[in-house]
Parts: C-alpha cells; structure tokens; sequence
C-alpha cells in the first residue's frame, strides 16, 4: 500500500512537471497584467498571480499613458518631447506600480512593472506581442452590443487585435469583492466547433499545473464517441482527470450554470474573435461567455487568427517606432 502511494505520488509529481514545463514554453509563465489605477482594474491580480505560482513565472504590471492630445501642438497618435504633464504622469505611474509591487512581492510573487505612451489597446498588444507574453490578465466589465459599437472599451479593442490569449474577470461579481480568490479545482471547456481546440494546449498545462480537473461541455445533437475518445485520450496521458458532459438547450446558459454551480471554476473558450458589426450582430459563444460569465474566463485565438494578427502587430510595432523615432 505504501508502496502504490509512493507511486501515486511520484506519477503526481511528474504529471505536474510536464504540465509547467508545457506552460512555460506557451509562455504561461509571463503575463502582462493592465492597471488604469482603480481598484476594479487590481481585482485581477489574485488571478494573475497564480500563474507566477503555477509555473514559477512573474507578472509584469503596465500602465498606459495619453498620448499629447493634438489640441497641444502635436500631430494625430506623435508624442512631444519634453512634456510636462507627460513626465508628470510618468513619475505618478511608477509610484503607482511600485506600491503595487511592494504589495505582491512579501507574497514570493516574481514581478516587474512598465510603461508607454499611446493607445492603450495598442500599446498592450504591441507589448504582448514583442516581449512574448503568454497571457493579458485584465478586469473589467464588457459591453453591451449596441454601447461597444459607438464606443468600444478597451476589452473590445484588444477582442479585435490579441494574438495573445486574455483572462478576463467582471470586477463587479460580488463573489470577487466578498470572498477569498482561491485557486480552480475546475476547467470548464465549452467545444462546439473544431476552433474550440485552440484551448486544449493551454487548458492541459494549466490543469496540470493546478491539479484541477476538466469537464468538457458538448451539445449532444455534436456528440461523437470518436471524437470524445480522442479528446479524453489527450488528457489522460498527460495525467489529467477529464470528463466530457453533454447539453441540450442554450449552450451558453448551460455552460453560465455550470459555472455557478462549481464556485471558482473557470472557463476556458477557443474563439475566432470576431470584432465590430460581425460581433454585435452573429455574436459567439465566446462573447457571450466573457460578457455574462460568474467567474474568470479565458479566451484562446484559433491559430488562423493568431498568425493573421501576429504579421499585423509586427507590422504596427515598426510603424510605432518610425513615428516616434
């Protein structure tokens, strides 16, 4: 009996070995982490955090200040050198992430901090994309259809341009604000179309990482016994407990209950990323989970979209660096 459980231990161990070292080279072991100063935007460092701990990584805190408005003297999207309230903003910034550092780091969390000038959106794709980040870790509240067509927030804007993934929470769930973040003992994977499996790398280094569990949520009119083998056979051999759970109905409500019915669980949902009009108005599954879901949501690219938007981030990162060069 000893014997087995040294084993069970040792096999543990290994499992969770391979899922860090997994993440790591998926860069799960970086995120870059967006804070505006508010305390709703820090609702998401008890989660960022826990990727530091799960593959002994770092977060990196990042700011984004106003470019010159053009009223001042300056060109459309062109900073001006010296600028007082720029270097003002600055200093007020870098004390701001300091402190924020100061408060994470008696907790062994590995962090650094950085900051730009410019669209924020841009200047937070730009920076993922460059520096290799893994993860964008970011609260806020999504917005309706109707309100991000006349003005998209800044969680729109990044749906249209990430190549990287974004964990995503609604700082205004009481759950958040009244109980303590603990970590997930469950990963929920909606799949619904052969997109979805732009997840399953992620979603297994993680569980791995975690020791949660996954439970794959399915329409039964999709079921497939080859299909399901195949993804269940995915998790096993990775030491990951898997179970696939079939629904009928509306498949984002089911996954929403689902959800709620598991407190601290997160979803983790392959998208197209469908953006402007095309997302107001055919929508998707992935939308709707970020937009309504109880907990913390994380949104992988297909790898088409990633490789598309990868060439066009490169390419606005050198046009960035001519205009201010």
């Amino acid at each position: 009996m000893s014997q087995y459980k040294n084993a069970t231990e040792q096999t543990s161990r290994d499992a969770r070995s391979d899922s860090v070292n997994r993440g790591s080279s998926l860069n799960l072991n970086r995120v870059l982490v967006p804070l505006n100063g508010s305390q709703d935007s820090e609702q998401i460092l008890p989660f960022a955090t826990m990727f530091a701990e799960w593959f002994s990584g770092e977060i990196t805190l990042f700011h984004s200040l106003p470019p010159t408005h053009p009223a001042r003297g300056a060109r459309p999207q062109q900073v001006h050198y010296p600028d007082a309230p720029h270097d003002r903003g600055a200093i007020l910034a870098s004390a701001y992430l300091e402190e924020v550092v100061s408060r994470l780091n008696p907790h062994g969390i590995s962090c650094r901090w950085g900051i730009a000038t410019g669209d924020a959106a841009t200047m937070i794709t730009s920076r993922a994309t460059t520096s290799g980040f893994g993860m964008i870790a970011i609260a806020t509240t999504a917005r309706s259809k109707a309100h991000r067509l006349v003005s998209p927030g800044l969680l729109d804007k990044l749906w249209k341009t990430t190549t990287a993934p974004l964990l995503i929470i609604n700082p205004h769930h009481k759950e958040f604000m009244t109980e303590p973040v603990k970590a997930p003992q469950t990963l929920i994977i909606p799949r619904n179309h052969r997109g979805s499996d732009s997840v399953l790398p992620i979603a297994s280094a993680m569980a791995g990482a975690s020791r949660s569990s996954i439970k794959i949520v399915e329409k039964k009119s999709r079921a497939s016994r080859k299909d399901e083998s195949e993804i269940l056979n995915y998790f096993s051999t990775k030491g990951i407990n898997a179970e696939i759970v079939q629904v009928d109905g509306n498949f984002t409500k089911k996954i929403h209950k689902i959800q709620a019915d598991d407190p601290g669980s997160w979803i983790l949902v392959g998208s197209r990323m469908r953006s402007g009009i095309r997302r107001s108005i055919l929508g998707s599954i992935s939308d709707k989970l970020a937009r309504k879901a109880v907990g913390p949501v994380v949104v992988v690219a297909d790898s088409k979209v990633i490789k598309q938007r990868t060439r066009a981030s490169h390419k606005a990162t050198k046009a960035l660096a001519t205009l201010h060069s």
